[in-house]
């Protein structure tokens, strides 16, 4: 399908701004309508009805015949340097053949790669093997044979399994549960209440193994509970695994517990907000009503 190119300056030159609605919507629709019929910009009498649908079509395109824009020919008109901006009919042609024929050349070199592997994978199963005759020693069947993929040999591919080129090796979880080395971790996570499942393979184990050299267990398990969400508990001890990325190694010297916050006495912050919210108020009340002797000091109250 050609492509129909108009210049950026286009409504605004001076032959289309002094079009009125109508002249300017049929010449956008010729062009258009020229591109897509291979006519070389010429419009016939008989097709002008198929360009647009517009009100006033003739005298529409004389409009455009007074604008300079198309030329009056005996069976219709050409529209004025058409070919200055949009290709020839025969050159879309050629185009489109040329498309045609790589398109051609590469089914076929599709079609012949397809054919060469497919001899490729049937040559094993067709060459003789010496020793081994033409007789038949099994029942024939009716059955359809069976299509075997062929054995590699033994030692030409290291571990006997060749490796997909599309994508790598998937990674096998592991359904044991959890590793000997992490059974201390898994405790203490399950005494604070951290409950997940434990699904590992060999990447996890061996960043469960890094974080247990270089970290504490205690230490593991406050930043685990202080990362835990009871309202949408994690379910892999993969997330935690990602919590124990950003915990930094445990200083020398450090105790293996993180030190314990302060104990607060509620009752006697309640009691201090109490009393500070009672001074506020009397200091508030000197300072709109200013007297002679000091009003009275707040006793302090007592839980």
């Amino acid at each position: 399908m050609p492509w129909v190119r108009l210049d950026d300056h286009f409504p605004s030159h001076r032959k289309v701004a002094m079009l009125s609605d109508r002249a300017f919507r049929l010449h956008v629709s010729a062009l258009c309508w020229c591109a897509a019929n291979l006519t070389d910009g010429h419009v016939s009498d008989r097709e002008l009805r198929l360009v647009a649908h517009v009100r006033g079509m003739t005298a529409t395109a004389r409009q455009l015949e007074d604008a300079g824009l198309w030329k009056r020919v005996d069976d219709g008109w050409v529209l004025h340097d058409f070919h200055d901006y949009q290709p020839t009919a025969d050159h879309v042609r050629a185009e489109r053949e040329r498309n045609a024929a790589r398109q051609r050349r590469f089914r076929e070199r599709r079609t012949a790669d397809t054919d060469t592997a497919t001899t490729a994978e049937e040559e094993p199963r067709n060459a003789v093997t010496p020793g081994v005759t033409n007789a038949v020693s099994h029942p024939v069947t009716n059955s359809a044979p069976t299509r075997t993929r062929p054995v590699p040999v033994p030692g030409s591919i290291p571990g006997g399994i060749e490796p997909s080129p599309l994508r790598p090796p998937e990674r096998k979880a592991d359904a044991s549960g959890v590793p000997p080395f992490a059974q201390a971790l898994a405790d203490q996570l399950a005494a604070a209440g951290c409950h997940l499942q434990w699904r590992t393979d060999s990447a996890d184990r061996e960043a469960l193994r890094e974080h247990l050299d270089r970290v504490p267990v205690a230490r593991l398990v406050d930043a685990a509970r202080r990362a835990w969400n009871p309202d949408r508990p994690p379910r892999s001890i993969r997330y935690l695994i990602k919590v124990w990325d950003a915990t930094p190694a445990a200083p020398a010297g450090a105790p293996d517990h993180p030190a314990p916050a302060p104990a607060v006495d509620r009752q006697q912050q309640a009691s201090d907000d109490l009393f500070d919210r009672a001074m506020a108020r009397a200091r508030a009340r000197m300072a709109a009503h200013p007297t002679d002797t000091p009003p009275e000091e707040p006793r302090a109250l007592t839980a």
